[in-house]
């Protein structure tokens, strides 16, 4: 096996690193593409949002559980797994005649990329040993970032130049070539130590619970949020949220392991984590939309003006490393956040007549500050656990990442949908027609020209067209200000909970170990991420 292992290294590496870096290119590239979809596919805001949210579910919720499947019952069997998943959530996504289609692939891109990316990491740590290791990490950290940093650009030229549909299509033809790479030159490797009971319980329970959750939050103002559908998905997100802990303190081997949030910088580092995506989530759900269907600008050109956003994250990511080896993390978080802050709420005043000169800026330093508190978070959290628990750690990370991005989409678009209804409803009466808040949110499309509501538009007796589309462009323009208002609150209240959980050193309140890490945990989507094993 060892001669194998040999010729087949660099297959190896080119495989595992082209699994980390295309598990972040459908949540990367799939923002900018919304508006088009919108417009296509006649479709709502609302269901917009499981456009993003379908991936980040299955992925948070499986993560750690693939992990324990690698170890158990082999890497290589596990990453071919997370290929054919991702390959044929792919081809439905790029093939897909309305939403639900759309949003089903994309689901199922999401469990595959569950199962890529533990596996990867796994498989890569397998091959190389020694001084090549670290290289080899390197580069399938790097993957992560490059793919993260230009995967706006890449879904804005590959909408505007041929169809958003190829945003799938290039992620299939590139996990076709990972499977036949690991299927002919990756060796098989499992843990022989591993626990053989997977926590498959806690998976089923936490997907579930997150799915129960994000449905009653993106459906309420539709459904009304006093109904009974919209009740007992809330009444039962909590039930399970709580069987969920219940099961994880019994489990043998458990998702998560619930005596990490004993330790402060952990804790801190989680906090950090979960706000930086919940607000970070909702700007890229909405800045596309805005830039395109109120601002008029194309998917490449808004591509473009989002690369300062995430490429500044990609420069600022080493720069908050190096201040927190010198000061501690709590500095460079506390400030990172604070200037996410500040950039949400001064991209939260932008008006009809707003210009990317008015918005370049504000996205920089949100990009920079985002960068600046990543490294450092990371380190706060590996840092105070044991060696022994670092994948574990690193996956729980993960998954607070996408329950982050998955309840930031879905509470500030709730919130949007609210806001936006009742301010159309008010404006479009300003304008001499009377309508229903039904019939307000089917004119949310109005922006996108989709057919539905210029139908309804047609079908409103006497009403001024102008008028009633300045009224949903303005309805839009409050919304959003209101709803970013809110998110950039949330990141306020996460850098005083920064401030005051972290230490200035994670080994004060660390298990003993001989291994500090260095490195940033691999998440999907824009959010940068390095090396870390959670496999």
């Amino acid at each position: 096996m060892g001669e194998a292992v040999r010729v087949g290294r660099w297959q190896t590496l080119t495989a595992t690193v082209a699994s980390a870096g295309i598990v972040q290119l459908p949540t990367a590239a799939i923002v900018v593409a919304l508006p088009t979809i919108h417009h296509e596919f006649d479709t709502s805001i609302t269901e917009l949002q499981w456009a993003v949210t379908a991936f980040y579910i299955p992925f948070s919720a499986f993560l750690i559980l693939a992990g324990q499947l690698a170890d158990v019952f082999g890497r290589k069997k596990v990453l071919l797994s997370g290929c054919a998943l991702f390959g044929v959530g792919s081809l439905v996504a790029a093939v897909a005649t309305g939403t639900p289609m759309l949003i089903a692939g994309i689901a199922l891109s999401g469990l595959g990329g569950a199962l890529l990316m533990p596996s990867s990491m796994a498989l890569l740590t397998d091959v190389f040993t020694g001084s090549s290791r670290g290289f080899a990490v390197g580069m399938w950290g790097a993957a992560t970032e490059l793919v993260s940093g230009i995967g706006v650009l890449i879904g804005g030229v590959l909408t505007g130049v041929l169809s958003w549909r190829w945003i799938f299509g290039v992620d299939l033809l590139v996990v076709v070539v990972i499977a036949v790479l690991a299927a002919r030159w990756t060796p098989e490797s499992r843990d022989p130590d591993a626990v053989r009971k997977v926590d498959s319980a806690g998976a089923l329970l936490s997907v579930t619970a997150l799915t129960s959750l994000t449905l009653a939050l993106i459906q309420g103002s539709t459904w009304g949020w006093g109904s009974a559908p919209i009740v007992v998905l809330l009444v039962l997100s909590v039930v399970l949220a709580i069987a969920f802990v219940i099961a994880e303190r019994r489990a043998h081997n458990p998702m998560v392991d619930f005596r990490f949030f004993r330790r402060r910088n952990f804790t801190g580092a989680i906090t950090t984590v979960f706000v930086i995506d919940f607000s970070f989530g909702a700007l890229l759900f909405f800045l596309p939309l805005y830039m395109q269907e109120v601002l008029g600008y194309s998917p490449i050109e808004t591509g473009a003006l989002l690369l300062p956003l995430t490429g500044l994250m990609v420069i600022a990511s080493p720069l908050g490393g190096r201040i927190a080896t010198r000061t501690g993390p709590r500095l460079p978080i506390v400030i990172g956040l604070a200037l996410m802050a500040l950039s949400v709420f001064w991209i939260s005043t932008m008006t009809l007549e707003t210009t990317f000169a008015d918005l370049w800026l504000p996205t920089a330093i949100m990009g920079f500050g985002i960068g600046l508190a990543l490294t450092p978070m990371n380190l706060a959290a590996m840092n105070a656990v044991s060696h022994e628990h670092h994948g574990s750690a690193a996956a729980l990370l993960v998954t607070l990442s996408g329950l982050g991005a998955t309840l930031g989409v879905a509470v500030t678009g709730a919130l949007f949908t609210s806001l936006q209804t009742s301010r159309t409803v008010e404006l479009v009466d300003q304008a001499g027609v009377t309508i229903t808040a039904d019939q307000a949110q089917t004119l949310d499309g109005i922006l996108a020209g989709t057919a539905g509501a210029t139908g309804a538009l047609d079908k409103l007796a006497g009403a001024d067209v102008q008028a009633v589309t300045s009224a949903v462009r303005e309805a839009f323009i409050s919304a959003l200000g209101t709803s970013l208002k809110v998110s950039g609150a949330l990141v306020v209240v996460g850098a005083i909970l920064a401030m005051v959980l972290l230490r200035r050193s994670s080994a004060e309140d660390a298990e003993p170990s001989d291994h500090p890490v260095s490195s940033m945990t691999p998440r999907p989507g824009p959010i940068v991420g390095r090396h870390a094993d959670v496999g």
